[in-house]
């Protein structure tokens, strides 16, 4: 509530910032009697400087003209000295300008496209926390309450991705959002959102964990990313990150991509239990997207976890014992 809030308010800014920035960048100098709207140049000296707080300081000026001070940040405070002479810019009783000899600062007028771009940003992050209750509230109707729940870290890069569209767009046209010169922004940042968002619902949906089929040999080597997650004679010290499969060698752990240090499964003396969704007692190190079986190996529990798409097919290669059509229904739901 409180990004959106911000960003209504940093919405409202807009239209005074434009019409602020427009009447700074068409004012001239002018006559004394229209001081007020158009530049006033005016010779000064400076009296001292004083540093204060939050990186500001103050510049003061002899006999308090044509202001007795002007507000600057303490950088620019420190580059002048007492009795620099110079010129002030003043425009709508504020100083706009302070040159001397050394030294030139000049007052930064936020184009409109700033508070755009602030507008904007919250709304965006906003989405974050609005992504994570949409998923606990659809979740937890489709899920046990021991088995954890999609990442949001997917609908955080369709916010990131769609930002480095919008964002642009919005500081380079923050009044003209609707011209044809930001059409076809628009339509290309909207398809490229619209493709992320496809991407997001696919990879944060509920997946109930697949049955395996009976077991089959695989043609051709493969290395899939898994691991167990209990140490075991094939796993020692959780040293495992893929499980080869195929090419006529038997199922193997590995430390990566290769043969190298793998370590052959004992596939005959595995039982399939259950084949689920990961649960919060497996543990931090097991992403929310990958599925777990639980197996029994001559009593010792066995837990492979791996991506929905590559446990069917680990599981096959195994050949493990037992009914995998059952073990695949959580047992919530039997």
């Amino acid at each position: 509530m409180l990004f959106l809030l911000g960003a209504g308010l940093a919405a409202w800014m807009v239209p005074r910032a434009d019409g602020h920035y427009r009447d700074w960048r068409a004012a001239v100098p002018c006559p004394a009697a229209d001081r007020w709207a158009c530049l006033d140049v005016l010779p000064a000296v400076v009296e001292r400087t004083e540093q204060r707080r939050k990186q500001r300081g103050l510049l003061h000026f002899t006999g308090g003209r044509p202001v007795d001070r002007a507000l600057v940040p303490r950088e620019a405070a420190l580059e002048f000295r007492p009795g620099d002479r110079g010129e002030l810019t003043v425009w709508r009783g504020a100083v706009m300008k302070v040159s001397g000899s050394r030294f030139v600062w000049r007052e930064h007028v936020a184009p409109p496209g700033d508070p755009a771009v602030v507008s904007a940003g919250p709304t965006l992050a906003a989405g974050y926390p609005a992504a994570r209750m949409l998923i606990r509230a659809t979740g937890r109707r489709r899920l046990a309450a021991e088995e954890v729940l999609p990442s949001a870290l997917p609908w955080a890069a369709v916010l990131v991705g769609t930002g480095a569209w919008l964002l642009p767009l919005c500081h380079r046209h923050p009044t003209t959002l609707a011209s044809a010169e930001a059409a076809p922004w628009w339509l290309a940042g909207a398809t490229a959102t619209l493709a992320m968002t496809a991407w997001a619902v696919r990879a944060t949906r509920v997946r109930r964990p697949a049955a395996t089929g009976a077991p089959a040999a695989e043609d051709i080597e493969a290395f899939l990313p898994a691991r167990f997650l209990d140490a075991t004679d094939c796993n020692p010290h959780h040293f495992g990150t893929h499980i080869a499969i195929g090419g006529g060698e038997p199922p193997a752990v590995t430390p990566g991509p290769g043969r190298y240090a793998a370590r052959t499964v004992p596939a005959r003396r595995l039982t399939v239990r259950e084949v689920r969704r990961a649960r919060g007692s497996d543990g931090d190190t097991v992403p929310r997207s990958r599925h777990v079986a639980d197996l029994d190996d001559a009593g010792t529990p066995v837990r492979p976890a791996a991506a929905p798409a590559d446990l069917p097919r680990i599981l096959r290669a195994l050949g493990a014992e037992g009914t995998l059509e059952e073990a695949s229904t959580p047992r919530s739901e039997r």
